[in-house]
């Protein structure tokens, strides 16, 4: 008599869903964007410089210009940035899908953490960034 007006939904926690998909939404869109900007650094670089410049990026014991040392150092910080807002996004869907089908409870913090990761990576390369533009300077 006491549960009688009780209902038993069986729906996943909405909330963690939601935060999950959002997690690798915005991670697809962000490692998409550095590889893009590292893309067309790249481009803009064959374009000005011509293909001596990135041929010399290739080769470990070229003395390299400031330029060239800009696009190793940004470039290299870029893509592990990349590399893990993808590790962020996989993980992300690996447990969207578990907290979906309720095998169990999302393991949010391994999600954040490669999250905080990646954001440090594009954080480093925009200090790098900057760091190298005033170093050039003075």
């Amino acid at each position: 008599m006491d549960k009688e007006w009780k209902m038993n939904f069986d729906i996943p926690d909405i909330g963690t869903l939601v935060t999950l998909l959002s997690t690798a939404i915005t991670s697809a869109f962000m490692g998409v964007g550095s590889v893009l900007y590292v893309v067309l650094m790249m481009t803009t670089a064959y374009e000005v410089k011509g293909k001596d410049f990135l041929i010399s990026l290739m080769n470990p014991e070229a003395n390299l210009t400031f330029e060239a040392n800009f696009v190793l150092v940004v470039g290299t910080l870029l893509l592990l940035s990349a590399i893990f807002f993808f590790i962020t996004m996989i993980l992300s869907i690996f447990e969207l899908n578990a907290v979906s089908l309720k095998e169990r409870g999302a393991r949010i913090k391994i999600v954040f953490a490669s999250f905080i990761i990646s954001l440090l990576c594009l954080v480093g390369a925009l200090l790098s960034t900057v760091l190298l533009r005033y170093y050039y300077y003075y």
